[in-house]
């Protein structure tokens, strides 16, 4: 619930805030700020079900209940399918609401700039902006399985979601660009964009390389746990 609040409250702030600003003139409105500013809480939720995903493992590592649970099933993979449903689908639901609230709300406080859900494009940068939120909650359940440690997971999670992509930045020009667009938040947050930045990727292709990205950790994880002791 803490999550949702966050995500539509923030959302509709910025919207509200950009509305008064526009209105007076001081910093005219475009359609694709004014999704960005009203789905700008979703940035909360990203960091929120990323830890989530983590401490959904770990937590059992902490606590010592992994042991039983692996007992009761010794090929292990099924365990990983079943927290990764579950994950899934609590994360596509809540972020799906909460996205959908925040879009709607914060284009009610945008007023005649407000775009509707027929708008070209809009459908699609809900629909990418939850699918990143559940991936993102995948990676990080995958990290904990993968580091076995909170404290370990949420830094590799931060880091390669925040860290790794500003230190691409320092990459030579004549290349860094190309390597920084393939990776996972990168192609991510294109895949959320109304319309491609400039060396972006395009927002299908950037959904679909980040949801191999997800696919990468979490295979990682299923062969990583099924090959050392509980």
């Amino acid at each position: 619930m803490a999550v949702i609040v966050a995500t539509v409250g923030l959302g509709w702030l910025f919207a509200a805030v950009a509305a008064a600003a526009s209105s007076s003139g001081d910093a005219p409105l475009g359609a694709v700020s004014g999704v960005a500013l009203s789905l700008a809480g979703a940035q909360i939720a990203w960091i929120a079900f990323g830890v989530l995903g983590v401490l959904e493992v770990t937590g059992e590592y902490s606590h010592g209940s992994i042991g039983p649970t692996f007992s009761a099933d010794p090929r292990r993979w099924p365990t990983l399918l079943t927290k990764v449903a579950v994950l899934a689908f609590v994360v596509l639901i809540t972020g799906g609401v909460s996205v959908l609230t925040a879009f709607i709300l914060g284009q009610a406080a945008l007023g005649g700039a407000a775009l509707s859900l027929t708008d070209d494009g809009v459908v699609r940068v809900l629909v990418a902006t939850t699918v990143y939120l559940a991936g993102l909650g995948l990676i990080g359940q995958a990290l904990g399985w993968l580091l076995r440690s909170t404290a370990g997971a949420v830094a590799a999670l931060f880091g390669l979601v925040f860290l790794l992509p500003g230190l691409g930045q320092l990459l030579p020009s004549s290349w860094g660009p190309d390597v920084v667009r393939w990776l996972p938040a990168q192609a991510g947050q294109a895949a959320q964009s109304l319309v491609p930045g400039e060396g972006d990727l395009a927002p299908v292709t950037g959904l679909v390389v980040f949801l191999m990205w997800v696919l990468l950790a979490l295979v990682a994880a299923a062969v990583a746990t099924s090959r050392r002791d509980a």
